[in-house]
């Protein structure tokens, strides 16, 4: 942290300084404070990159995992049942077309491409990759189902016609909360 009258050298205390010195200045009035801050910040190129550089850094990431889940998606809801069947093609069709078509059939509802946390393909996962994969999704269901039995008898506590916050406190969520982990 810097001292006083030092200039903070860490980009996350830079971005802190100005919000503090735009939030006193605009007498700690919220909004005024963000239309004085975004003022700043268009007005300093530095100060923009370090305020912008981890959101583009997150947008990217959330891109990505996006693009995973939809494949993940895709891969895993393919009919089981349903074998892919041969592409209906005019007789003129050359043969590495027709093979081209049939690769992406079957790549739709391939498992082998399906991908593991992090976006590894399970066909080029090892052992271990695969057994961390399926504690990860054997934690997340865990945690769910816990979160779902916690929420259906908050549900039932919760009258018709009312709202969580006017018939329940925290000590009583809490004590369903336990109910839900046991």
């Amino acid at each position: 942290m810097a001292r006083p009258n030092e200039k903070p050298t860490d980009p996350a205390e830079r971005i802190a300084e100005a919000a503090r010195a735009a939030y006193e200045d605009a007498g700690g009035d919220m909004r005024e404070a963000a239309r004085r801050l975004e003022g700043n910040v268009r007005r300093s190129r530095a100060l923009r990159d370090e305020l912008t550089d981890p959101l583009i850094s997150a947008a990217c990431w959330d891109a990505i995992r996006q693009q995973c889940r939809s494949n993940r998606s895709r891969i895993w809801h393919t009919p089981v049942s349903v074998a892919p069947s041969r592409p209906q093609l005019p007789a003129q069709t050359s043969a590495p077309k027709a093979d081209a078509a049939r690769v992406i059939q079957l790549a739709a509802g391939n498992l082998m491409l399906f991908p593991l946390p992090g976006g590894r393909p399970l066909g080029q996962a090892t052992r271990q990759e695969i057994a961390a994969a399926a504690e990860f999704y054997a934690t997340q269901a865990a945690d769910m189902g816990v979160k779902a039995r916690w929420l259906a008898l908050v549900a039932e506590a919760v009258p018709e016609g009312r709202q969580a916050g006017q018939v329940l406190n925290e000590t009583r969520l809490r004590e369903l909360r336990g109910l839900a982990d046991a």
